[in-house]
Order: C-alpha cells, then sequence, then structure tokens
C-alpha cells in the first residue's frame, strides 16, 4: 500500500490506497440553468464506491449517470451536499487542489476515448504522468508497459486515425493506468464499440476492480453488461431508484508538469498549425522589422552627424562664432551685423595665445565644380586642419581614407568623397584606389560663408587642375572634398573683395587637454565670441536623435499593437477550437494554471518567433538599402535594438494571449469534453 504525505497540513487532505479508494456523494444534488428554468440533474443522492469492485451506473439518456459521475472524479461540483474520499472532502477542494488529486488518484475512459489526434498512442498514454511532472523518458517507458497490458504493444506508434474503435478504447483505458489511480470512472466506454469489443473493454475493467483492487465504476445505458458487473446502481430523474448493493482520498500535491515541459507543449501546438503559427506572426515580424529598420536608421543617422561634427573637431576642441550665443560656423563669413565681431588673422593669433590653448585654426569652405572629362559634379571643399596638427597628439580629426593619402606640399591635391570620386571616374564602390594620382579639374563657384559669388568669380574662379591624393569614405549626405588648409587660406583671400579684410567667420581653438576646455571656453566668451565645444554640439544631436528615434520607434509600434489584436483574436479562436483538448487535459489532472501557461506559451511561442524573423527581415532591408544607396553607414543596429525588437514582439504577443489562456484556464471540463 503506497500513500502520500498531506498537503500542507491541509486537514481535508489524507492518504488513501492507491490501488483502491472509497468515495462517497453524501446527499448530493446538482442543478444547472437552463433559459429561465432550474434544472436537477441529481437530487439528493447519497452513494458510497468501494475498491475492489465494478460498480455499474445504468439509466436513460439524461437521468444524471453522467453528472454522478463526474461528481465521483472531481469534474464538477455539486450545488449540496459534499464528495467525500477517503477522508478528503473533495468537492470544498480549490480548483487547482481538485485537479492534482484528480490527476493522480482517477483515470476517465470516456465514451469518444478524447485521444489527441496530433498524439501517437504512446504519447496520449505518457500525457498524464507528462502532466504530473514526470519527464519524457520515464513517463514514455510507463505507457509502453501500459499499452503493452492492455494488448496493444505493437500499436504504440499509431496515432487515434491509424487504430481501430476498440484499439482506440483499449488505449484510453491504458491512459487512464498511466498515472496508475485508485479510481478508474469509465463513461459509456462502450457506446462506440461492436458488441464483442464492447464485451471486452468492460472485461478489461472488471479485471482492473478484481486483479488490482481499484475502484471501478462503469456507466452504461446497456442492460446486457449487468451479469459482469460485481454491483449494480440505477439512475432516473437525478435519484437512485435501485441499488444491488447496501449501502478513501488525499489531495495529491501541487506538483504539476514544469515549465519546460509546459513550453515543449505549447511550441509543438503552435508547429501542428504551422500556417496559422506564421500568419499570426507575421503582423509581429513586420511591426518589429519596421521598428528595428526606422530607428537604426535613425540611429545610423545619428552617429554620421556625430562624425561629421567631430570630422571638424574633436571633444577637446572649442568652436568659435562672431556672435556671443550665436550658432557655430566654421567657413569664411561676410559682413558683420549688430554685435558680431570679425574673425581674422589676428583674432585667431589671440586665440592661440590663450591659457590651456594648444592652438587655433580655421577651415574656409567653398562650393566648387569638379569635373573629368565630360563629366561633372557639384561639391563642397573644406580645409583641412593645419598640417602641423596632423602627428596625432593634438586631438584633431582627419578624415578617413579608403584610398591614397592627404593632400601633400609639391603641388596643389584634393581629396574626394567615395560618392564623388565613383560618378567622375565612372567606377563603382571598392575600385577608388586606381584613382589616385588621377587630375581633377576644379573651379570655385562660391564661398559657403563669405564674399558674394561675383567676387568669387572675378578673383578666385579660374579652373585648376589638382591632382587627386586620396578618396575618403563618404559621411552623411556625401562628405566634403578636403584641401590642405594653406590652399583654402589663399582662397579665402582672393574671394575677399579688394580692401576688405578677411574675415573667416569662425576658428577652432584646441585645449592643451580635456581638463582645460572650461576654462578655454570661458575665456573666448569674456572675448565677445561666441563659444560652443564640441561635446556640447554632440549631446545636443544626441537628445535630438533620441526624440527622433522614439518617435521612428512608435510608429513601428503600431503595428506591434495591431499584431497583438491578431493574436488575441485567433488565441481566442484556438480555445474554441480545442474546447475537447482542454476538457481532456482537465480531465487527466491539468490545473487551471496548466492550461493557461500551456495558451500563453503558445502565445509567447508565436511572438517570439515573429520577433526573432523580424530583426532579421529590418536588419536585411536596412543592410539592403545602405548597400543600394552606397551609405554603409547610415544604417546602424546596435545590440539593445534586436534585443528590444524581441522582447517587444514577445511582450505583446504574451499580453494579447492573455485573455484568451485565462479563457481556457476558466474553462469548466464537463463542458469542455461536451464540445465538438
Amino acid at each position: 500500500m503506497r500513500s502520500e504525505a498531506r498537503d500542507d497540513g491541509d486537514p481535508a487532505v489524507d492518504a488513501g490506497s492507491r490501488r483502491g479508494l472509497a468515495v462517497s456523494l453524501e446527499g448530493v444534488s446538482r442543478s444547472y440553468p437552463r433559459g429561465q428554468e432550474t434544472v436537477r440533474a441529481l437530487d439528493g443522492v447519497s452513494l458510497t464506491v468501494r475498491p475492489g469492485e465494478l460498480s455499474l451506473v445504468l439509466g436513460p439518456s439524461g437521468g444524471g449517470k453522467s453528472t454522478l459521475m463526474h461528481l465521483l472524479g472531481g469534474m464538477d461540483r455539486p450545488t449540496a451536499g459534499r464528495v467525500v474520499a477517503g477522508t478528503a472532502v473533495t468537492s470544498q477542494l480549490s480548483p487547482d487542489r481538485l485537479s492534482a488529486w484528480r490527476r493522480t488518484h482517477v483515470g476517465f475512459v470516456f465514451q469518444s476515448f478524447h485521444l489527441l489526434p496530433h498524439l501517437t498512442a504512446a504519447e496520449n498514454v505518457a500525457l498524464p504522468m507528462v502532466l504530473g511532472g514526470r519527464r519524457r523518458a520515464p513517463a514514455r517507458r510507463r505507457a509502453l508497459d501500459v499499452l503493452g497490458r492492455v494488448g496493444l504493444g505493437d500499436r504504440a506508434s499509431h496515432r487515434p486515425g491509424e487504430l481501430s474503435g476498440g484499439q482506440a478504447q483499449r488505449v484510453a483505458v491504458a491512459r487512464a493506468l498511466a498515472a496508475d489511480p485508485p479510481v478508474i470512472l469509465a463513461d459509456e466506454p462502450t457506446g462506440h464499440l461492436d458488441s464483442q469489443s464492447g464485451q471486452e473493454i468492460l472485461g478489461l475493467l472488471r479485471d482492473l476492480a478484481h486483479g488490482d483492487g481499484r475502484t471501478v465504476v462503469v456507466v452504461s445505458h446497456n442492460e446486457e453488461f449487468a451479469a459482469l458487473a460485481d454491483r449494480v446502481v440505477r439512475v432516473r430523474d437525478g435519484r437512485i431508484v435501485a441499488d444491488s448493493a447496501p449501502g478513501e482520498a488525499a489531495a495529491g500535491g501541487r506538483l504539476g508538469p514544469s515549465a519546460g515541459t509546459l513550453m515543449g507543449m505549447a511550441g509543438s501546438a503552435a508547429l501542428r498549425r504551422a500556417w496559422r503559427s506564421i500568419l499570426t506572426g507575421l503582423g509581429v515580424t513586420v511591426g518589429v522589422a519596421a521598428m528595428v529598420l526606422l530607428v537604426s536608421i535613425g540611429a545610423g543617422i545619428e552617429h554620421r552627424v556625430v562624425a561629421a561634427v567631430l570630422d571638424q573637431a574633436s571633444l577637446s576642441s572649442v568652436l568659435v562664432s562672431p556672435t556671443k550665443g550665436a550658432g557655430i560656423s566654421l567657413g569664411q563669413a561676410g559682413a558683420t551685423q549688430g554685435a558680431a565681431r570679425p574673425i581674422g588673422a589676428a583674432q585667431i593669433a589671440a586665440f592661440s595665445r590663450l591659457p590651456g590653448v594648444r592652438a587655433a585654426y580655421t577651415q574656409p569652405a567653398f562650393l566648387a565644380t569638379a569635373a573629368v572629362g565630360g563629366r561633372a559634379r557639384t561639391v563642397e571643399i573644406q580645409a583641412l586642419p593645419p598640417a602641423t596638427l596632423w602627428d596625432g597628439t593634438t586631438g584633431v580629426t582627419l578624415p578617413t581614407l579608403v584610398a591614397g593619402n592627404l593632400p601633400g606640399l609639391s603641388r596643389p591635391g584634393i581629396v574626394l568623397p567615395e560618392s564623388a570620386a565613383d560618378a567622375l571616374f565612372g567606377v563603382v564602390q571598392g575600385q577608388e584606389a586606381g584613382l589616385v594620382g588621377r587630375t581633377v579639374r576644379v573651379t570655385l563657384s562660391g564661398a559657403i560663408r563669405g564674399s558674394s559669388i561675383s567676387a568669387i568669380a572675378s578673383a578666385a574662379a579660374h579652373p585648376q587642375n589638382m591632382v587627386l591624393t586620396g578618396v575618403g569614405r563618404a559621411s552623411l549626405g556625401g562628405a566634403a572634398a578636403q584641401v590642405r588648409n594653406s590652399l583654402a587660406l589663399r582662397w579665402a583671400t582672393l574671394a575677399t573683395p579688394k580692401g576688405a579684410v578677411v574675415d573667416y567667420g569662425g576658428a577652432v581653438v584646441v585645449a592643451a587637454s580635456a581638463n582645460d576646455v572650461q576654462g578655454v571656453t570661458q575665456a573666448i566668451g569674456d572675448l565677445g565670441f561666441g563659444a560652443t565645444t564640441a561635446g556640447d554640439i554632440v549631446g545636443r544631436i544626441q537628445t535630438v536623435f533620441g526624440v527622433l528615434e522614439t518617435a521612428l520607434g512608435v510608429i513601428g509600434g503600431i503595428a506591434l499593437v495591431v499584431a497583438g489584436l491578431m493574436i488575441a483574436v485567433v488565441m481566442s479562436m484556438a480555445v474554441l477550437e480545442r474546447s475537447r483538448e482542454i476538457g481532456v487535459l482537465r480531465a487527466l489532472g491539468a490545473r487551471r494554471s496548466d492550461v493557461f501557461t500551456l495558451f500563453l506559451s503558445e502565445a509567447a511561442f508565436i511572438g517570439f518567433a515573429g520577433g526573432i524573423v523580424g530583426d532579421i527581415l529590418g536588419w536585411a532591408l536596412g543592410k539592403l538599402g545602405a548597400l543600394l544607396f552606397h551609405q554603409a553607414g547610415i544604417f546602424l543596429v546596435p545590440l539593445w535594438l534586436i534585443l528590444l525588437g524581441l522582447g517587444f514582439g514577445g511582450a505583446v504577443a504574451i499580453l494579447a494571449g492573455a485573455v484568451p489562456a485565462g479563457r481556457a484556464a476558466r474553462l469548466n471540463p464537463v463542458e469542455a469534453l461536451r464540445a465538438e
């Protein structure tokens, strides 16, 4: 005799025989509302079924015999009276504890077999053990042993659709025996069988009562079986009208299937309905892909803008403008207005003498036309920092080259960005190395900031041949072409009207160290000029783009909300379609929490799978766009964004699936089993 300890010391939960258990109905009534009426399925019934005997409950349809069986097995609760198994009042147990008791103490055999069609015979038999928390391997071994006992050892790998009616019912009997329950309840187990198969099934059930000492109750309307039963109880109109014989249980522990087991079952369910799962998860995929793509583009543009700023000044640099509190200007400026102060050679020299300053310079910028043969392209030309600052110790930033070198002193040289070089010489990206040393004809057409175009035309617009010394990596919007600082300063002088002082409109002051940046900024402000650090600019850019990326993410999130609604609808339909499956799981002892976890895990499986595919799709579309438009750095996918896309996909699915999963968990097992 094997027994189980009480669950948490509850006095309503006691040990019982694993080979047989007395179950009693004490003054039990069960009523159901039907429209405006109340139907009494049972009316004051008292009955005790005992170990070692086969009890046959006979009666017409609608007489209450199935309700009686459901109350004996803890599938339903009485409206009045109580149900006692051993010393446990099972009718007073909580739903989950009643499920646990049912899982370990009752085996059900149904008229319609209720085998899950997607599982093999062995998997159907192992199901109550898996729901009880047993690992799959020992559960399968036990299932094979029990199938052998009912004569179906050679049909273990067959699915229900490949079995005859008698064989399917034997599998159902084997499933009822799988967890070695002391009570076996069979509801019309021969209703779908021929007479010979029916006699065999009833004989098998009688052997379980006599040979194993189990408590076996069979509900039927077949009078022929009365001769095979040890006891016949006749029920009519909700009352016991005859009983051929005058007239023990523990709620199981809270052990149930592991989370991994339930998630595995959920994954299998999603894969069985692959097309539906794919279509359901497609909304998540689109939403995550849109979010990843849009936010990645925003992050890429931010990176490129920051890089463009740092191309002009390092974090140890201070950018000087002619008006205190005004914006930044690094190129040549025209006539000053209001409180603006000109920035010429004298002012730059003064900046260089301030405490904590390592160097000061300006970087004039111009518009020009670059031509090679019959091809021409408008480019921006910007001055490089002075060559004396190229040693890598000053913190100034130089362009990243994909081919060649920076211009030398021997003859006028120019660095073109990739896009301009490829267009002028008719090559594709990656072939720029062969362009170094070629000649480019450059004609200035105007100063970005400074004198009028007519002044440029009259003094500095003569075409000049320049050697292509290098090709720079493209940045946001196409990087500027670059020339030596000394050459740009000569152009600035030529671009200034005769008799006027050269006004560069801006300057860059390099601090000796990061600790000197704040003091240098204050000193420049005291002189009446605007001063902004590169770090300040980068911070502002990051703030603006943070808002932009959030807005782009919200746009992608709208698709995720739609996907969540789709998942909620599909999962609600799945609950209706799988009501019988839910009823079988509950009859086999699955708790409400197990059913909830199973359906929620299925939604999560779809959501996370959609999130993974969405991450991959968003990344691939971004890479393709960058390749097509020759903007390699404009698409940036940080790891946090991939994880965020995956998390959002799963979270939306879980939230959307929670309501349908709750409905599935709350289904009455008796009503669920009646669903078709």
